[in-house]
């Protein structure tokens, strides 16, 4: 039962940070000044308009890493898989690849934690990252990706990335993956979560 408040409060705190994400995202294209030479565009404001009436959809996805591939690709556990019916599943055989069978928009977090290992030099660097990529059934590329650079000393140490996206899916093929580097020092220790993804349908096509 505290697992299950933990999530959904969990949720319900992601779910505010993102529209705040959003909402900076708009006002920061609107009011920043547009390098000369680029070339504008006309934005449809209904649509963005669309995406802030839409009330918060039901559709909300939480997955946990337990593992990964031998390519660094994580391998996910749906926490809310026993909700769903048996011809629901979100996860591809291999559980390395998230399916949303349903077009729309979606907000997606991903968070990921390494436990660096110690080194003898104090000064060794350790470059962290991870990389999200997106398959439309016709070609898989890479969506997004965050990288940092920590100093490893003597002792063990946590390091973590995140990411917030904003994903159109337009067709029931399309799906996404994340791998990690180094893999080998992931960490999939809950607390309550650890390296995971949080994926909310905010609004149709």
């Amino acid at each position: 039962m505290d697992t299950t408040r933990a999530a959904r409060a969990h949720i319900l705190c992601t779910s505010i940070a993102l529209l705040l994400v959003l909402i900076a995202s708009c006002l920061t294209y609107i009011f920043l000044p547009k390098v000369p030479g680029c070339k504008i565009c006309a934005i449809n404001a209904s649509a963005i308009a669309s995406i802030f009436r839409h009330q918060l959809s039901q559709e909300q996805l939480l997955l946990t890493a337990c593992n990964h591939t031998s390519d660094s690709r994580l391998i996910w556990e749906d926490e809310w898989e026993e909700k769903r019916k048996d011809d629901e599943s979100i996860l591809d055989h291999n559980k390395t690849w998230i399916i949303l069978p349903k077009e729309g928009v979606y907000l997606v977090y991903v968070q990921v934690n390494f436990n660096l290992q110690p080194q003898k030099n104090s000064t060794s660097k350790v470059e962290v990252k991870f990389q999200v990529d997106f398959d439309d059934g016709d070609r898989e590329e890479i969506f997004s990706a965050a990288h940092d650079t920590r100093v490893v000393n003597e002792n063990f140490q946590d390091a973590m990335l995140n990411t917030f996206l904003l994903m159109h899916m337009n067709k029931a093929s399309n799906r996404l993956s994340v791998r990690a580097f180094p893999s080998d020092q992931l960490n999939y220790q809950p607390r309550p979560f650890s390296t995971y993804i949080t994926i909310i349908k905010w609004a149709d096509n």
